[in-house]
């Protein structure tokens, strides 16, 4: 008797649980279908608006990643910010891509937008979403992309190593200039090194007991023996132009012997050049009439015709003056 009553009191609590469960999923039923119909409809209570393209493709066709102009309009619509996008159902959102707001307004959008990718799009139910969140339906429209490979069997291949580039041709130029440049000098100092040497083999071939300012001297004296200064109809142009010469060459011995330089292998502007680079501290008291002697002498040497007598005596007397100047300089300290 009392196992016949526990396995009745068993059986209805069975049945209690049961009533139970079969109340609760009534109950959820109709608010799960309440939700769904709520997305729904406020979907639809969304405002629709039209979209169009603006703009030409560089080809007959849109490409991928190419820009182009979306313009957007239609009934009033509230936009928080800048970050809209375009979302349709089962796209991955890089069919229809907003790349820029041009434009934003309650009525009207102005974008620049891009499509990754390559086919032809129908876009059916596409929205725009602010920050996630759809403020309005689209219209249905058409994009053609296509893609940038003509060739549909061609297919991608990786880096194959390091690209090799070539130097800009300014380098090139400039690499030349230095190494011409860098041979120039390097022949130039050979060529100053031969000098000097030259200049002390000179020395050892005209070597005097006498210095250089003396021996200068006796050498004018001596030049003036050869040549005594008389009128002008005894001397031609020759001799004029011979006295010049051995004029020349007895003042650039002495300033061979006084300075040590090729004074009778450089030109005066070198020599004197080189004069004031070795003489710093002295050369601004006697260069002057250096420099103005052999401009001097040299210009007579190319017009020797229209020299008269007299000026061959003035530029003898500028020798003494300057070979004077440097000897009483350069012995004073």
């Amino acid at each position: 008797m009392a196992k016949e009553l526990a396995d009745k009191m068993k059986e209805a609590a069975d049945k209690l649980e049961q009533a139970k469960a079969l109340a609760e999923s009534s109950s959820q039923s109709p608010n799960d279908s309440s939700s769904s119909s709520s997305d729904d409809s406020a979907s639809d209570d969304l405002p629709v608006w039209n979209c169009r393209v603006e703009g030409a493709p560089r080809d007959e066709q849109w490409t991928v990643g190419e820009t182009f102009g979306l313009i957007c309009e239609g009934p009033t619509a509230s936009f928080q910010s800048t970050e809209l996008s375009f979302k349709e159902k089962d796209k991955s959102g890089y069919e229809l891509r907003v790349l820029e707001v041009q434009q934003q307004s309650e009525n009207q959008l102005n974008l620049v937008a891009t499509s990754y990718v390559p086919k032809p799009h129908k876009f059916a139910a596409l929205t725009i979403e602010d920050q996630g969140q759809p403020v309005v339906k689209v219209e249905p429209f058409e994009l053609q992309v296509k893609s940038l490979i003509t060739d549909p069997e061609q297919k991608f291949i990786g880096p194959a190593g390091a690209i090799q580039m070539g130097y800009p041709n300014w380098i090139w130029v400039v690499l030349g200039v230095v190494v011409v440049g860098s041979a120039f000098f390097g022949l130039f100092r050979m060529n100053r090194r031969a000098q000097m040497r030259r200049v002390i083999e000179e020395l050892k071939a005209h070597n005097t007991a006498l210095g250089a300012f003396n021996q200068f001297n006796k050498d004018l004296r001596t030049l003036g023996r050869k040549h005594i200064f008389g009128d002008e109809k005894s001397w031609s142009d020759l001799k004029k132009q011979r006295y010049l010469e051995n004029l020349d060459e007895v003042f650039r011995m002495y300033l061979l012997r006084e300075f040590y330089v090729p004074a009778l292998d450089w030109n005066s502007s070198l020599v004197v050049r080189t004069i004031s680079k070795q003489d710093k501290r002295r050369f601004q008291r006697y260069g002057t009439d250096l420099q103005k002697f052999l401009k001097e002498l040299d210009r007579a040497k190319t017009d020797a015709e229209k020299l008269q007598v007299h000026d061959c005596q003035q530029l003898t007397q500028m020798a003494k003056r300057v070979t004077q100047s440097i000897w009483r300089v350069r012995r004073a300290n």
